[in-house]
């Protein structure tokens, strides 16, 4: 029987949708997208195709996790495809009120 969960979580991959502890391994380079914020504003993002638990889906980082993936694999994004990162689940501060976000931890040799 198929898990269910899978069918409802979209293409964006979002803390809601994980454990933490998922393995996930970077397909793309960051694909730029201008996006609606909730001021009435817009900013830009990079987004990326990822593999995780067999199933492809788009990452966002936020600013946070892209310095931590730019100090791992650096500045060039072609050169993280085939890279991994450890998806950690932590309650931050956002919007005035603590939700749940992703946190990445880079895999910097394979074990």
């Amino acid at each position: 029987m198929a898990n269910v969960k899978d069918y409802f979580s979209g293409d964006f991959l979002k803390a809601e949708d994980c454990k933490g502890g998922e393995i996930v391994e970077i397909m793309s380079e960051g694909v730029l997208q201008q996006i609606d914020t909730d001021d009435e504003g817009s900013k830009k993002v990079l987004n990326y195709k990822v593999k995780v638990n067999g199933a492809e889906k788009t990452f966002t980082p936020n600013k946070s996790n892209g310095r931590i993936l730019i100090e791992a694999f650096g500045e060039d994004d072609k050169a993280w495809i085939g890279k991994k990162f450890l998806i950690r689940i932590e309650k931050i501060m956002a919007f005035g009120k603590k939700v749940k976000s992703i946190v990445v931890d880079p895999v910097l040799k394979e074990e």
